[in-house]
């Protein structure tokens, strides 16, 4: 998205005739220890697959691309050539006056109410100049975003949350840097430094930022906040110790203005999940300006083809629950966000903050047999599980990219998987009941997946959920539990999205029944060659491959082993499927005793990655 930007804002002047401020001037990411080189290594490597020039280069190189910076505690730096600066707010007026020029109209100062709905589809917007119909509606207000999708007829769930940014400006230097000079960003440092009309303007993102419009937003237009000086003063000595001439340099102003930021700093574009045709682009996580052109060019694709034609499902407002989207949540969320911007993000690292949002019945039994936890959209999962006497603390902080502490403790796991038998809890898995009085639910599923679904009651089948251009909209397994009765099991991130396409192309006067049971269930899934021993000792029902083969399920009351004797559930019975692995869905009643009964028969618990 920030190639494509930089193209379109290098034609935009030409094209709009309003000057932009665009100069090509490279950027320099500089790195002050082995592990930070080892990232901007990595980034390389990605961006040359992309075909974007750059490349590492050495402290001296920097000194010689940028003559005011600080080298000395350098070990590296990555250059990118053809990065440049623009004016944000040139920018902005450019693409309005491109637009008015192809017919757009343009109603400043004008505040929207609420979009109007028709249906279940966007159909105006009410303003306080009146109201104006629309087929599509694009919720891109930033900072109001969130304040914007809640005041719909029909509420959008929007995760973003503003914090105070600061940045400082200065009066011209007295021998100004040449226009080509590239901008810096320290990520150790946490700063960033630019040219600025004869000046610098430099800021940066700091450790402990502060939310801002907590309980939401009014006013109809940015308005910077009071300087604080106390809070930017960290910023401000990593800013000289890097750029030590900028102490002799007169201040202009320090500016704080609101910017804000996603739950995994990532923005928020697509369509609504609970209104059609009501699109966002916010959350930019202060990139706009630099990922605004790309960004706007896949929403256009998307609201004129149906489809970006990139994989953009990373920035889908489907990935996130609703959850997510509580003020109590974004607020502790940010707070770890902004900071996370310049950290070192080196692989298998996690949120801290909101966690324990949905978490499995089992948990608490989990985790007090040294279950370490990892968040996916929003639900707990085991990554591992830390044998007695190890370090549990010091196991979850080993962050490196080399071969961390914890590598030989999942090939344990993995082992036992391998030689004999372990129990995998899914409970996080996304999962539907879907049923018809006639043959709707199968006429659909057949028209929606790309397997055959028409198979005898009991078997499962894994498909993918396709699209009109035969693409994949999700991964799952069906299984046939009655003749016009169907279950779904998709992955935990896709419980959104698949709820969304299902909903979308049930036929509209159906008597389709469709149930998102996710939180009915408690999913256990065994591995290993002594899966089927397990079974056969927690059922009475034979469990040899003729009574039980590969790809089919079993409704079966539970029978809990309780000392010698066994349990019958008079609640809605469990599923038992049989797969890779073997895998059970216990309803909640009490999905502890059925663990507890894996446990006995010789069970280690295992990690859900």
């Amino acid at each position: 998205m920030a190639d494509y930007s930089n193209k379109l804002y290098q034609q935009l002047e030409a094209e709009s005739g309003v000057p932009t401020g665009y100069k090509r001037t490279g950027s320099i990411l500089l790195a002050q220890t082995q592990d930070r080189l080892i990232s901007l290594r990595r980034m390389v490597s990605r961006l040359r697959m992309k075909s974007i020039p750059c490349e590492i280069i050495t402290p001296r190189r920097v000194g010689e691309l940028h003559p005011l910076i600080n080298i000395h505690d350098l070990v590296g730096a990555m250059y990118v050539p053809e990065d440049a600066v623009v004016s944000t707010a040139d920018i902005a007026l450019a693409l309005v006056t491109a637009a008015r020029s192809k017919g757009v109209q343009v109603h400043e100062h004008t505040a929207v109410n609420h979009v109007l709905v028709d249906r279940g589809h966007v159909s105006g917007v009410d303003t306080d100049r009146g109201q104006i119909e629309c087929e599509y509606f694009v919720n891109c207000a930033g900072q109001w975003a969130y304040e914007l999708g809640l005041s719909n007829e029909e509420p959008v769930s929007i995760p973003l949350h503003a914090c105070e940014h600061f940045y400082l400006l200065t009066r011209p230097l007295r021998t100004p840097l040449p226009d080509n000079t590239p901008t810096v960003v320290d990520p150790d440092g946490r700063i960033y430094i630019r040219s600025w009309q004869g000046g610098i303007l430099s800021g940066g993102f700091e450790k402990n930022p502060k939310p801002i419009f907590t309980e939401g937003r009014n006013q109809l237009e940015i308005q910077n906040l009071q300087e604080d000086w106390d809070h930017f003063e960290p910023l401000l000595t990593a800013l000289l110790r890097r750029m030590p001439s900028l102490e002799a340099l007169e201040i202009l102003r320090l500016v704080n203005c609101p910017e804000s930021f996603t739950p995994d700093m990532r923005c928020v574009m697509g369509e609504s999940p609970t209104l059609l045709r009501y699109f966002t682009l916010a959350g930019m996580n202060s990139q706009g300006c630099s990922l605004g052109g790309g960004a706007g060019k896949f929403l256009a694709e998307w609201m004129v083809y149906g489809y970006p034609q990139d994989n953009v499902w990373p920035l889908d407002i489907k990935r996130f629950g609703a959850l997510q989207s509580s003020r109590t949540f974004l607020r502790h969320r940010v707070m770890e966000v902004m900071p996370l911007i310049y950290d070192l993000k080196v692989p298998r690292w996690d949120f801290q903050t909101g966690r324990q949002l949905r978490t499995s019945p089992l948990y608490d039994r989990l985790d007090a047999q040294g279950a370490r936890w990892m968040e996916k959209h929003g639900f707990e999962r085991a990554k591992y599980f830390v044998p007695p006497g190890k370090d549990l603390l010091a196991l979850d902080q080993s962050k490196t990219f080399y071969k961390p502490d914890w590598f030989d403790i999942v090939g344990s796991e993995v082992k036992c998987c391998k030689e004999a038998v372990c129990v995998i809890d899914m409970s996080s898995f996304t999962k539907f009941e879907i049923s018809s009085p006639g043959d709707q639910a199968l006429n659909t599923l057949q028209y929606l997946l790309s397997n055959d679904v028409d198979v005898p009651v009991g078997h499962i089948v894994h498909t993918g959920m396709l699209n009109e251009r035969g693409g994949y909209e999700n991964d799952c397994s069906v299984v046939r539990l009655q003749k016009r009765s169907f279950f779904i099991i998709s992955p935990t991130d896709q419980q959104v999205h698949c709820w969304s396409w299902l909903k979308q192309h049930l036929p509209s006067d159906s008597d389709l029944f469709l149930e998102d049971v996710t939180w009915k269930y408690t999913a256990l899934n065994l591995i290993g060659p002594r899966a089927m021993d397990v079974l056969s000792e927690l059922s009475y029902a034979p469990m040899t491959p003729d009574h039980f083969p590969s790809l089919f399920c079993k409704v079966r009351p539970t029978q809990r082993p309780l000392g010698n004797c066994a349990e019958t559930s008079a609640e809605p019975n469990p599923l038992c499927l049989s797969s890779a692995g073997d895998e059970c869905g216990i309803r909640q009643r009490d999905p502890g005793d059925e663990y507890d009964a894996h446990g006995r028969a010789g069970l280690h618990p295992l990690h859900s990655h």
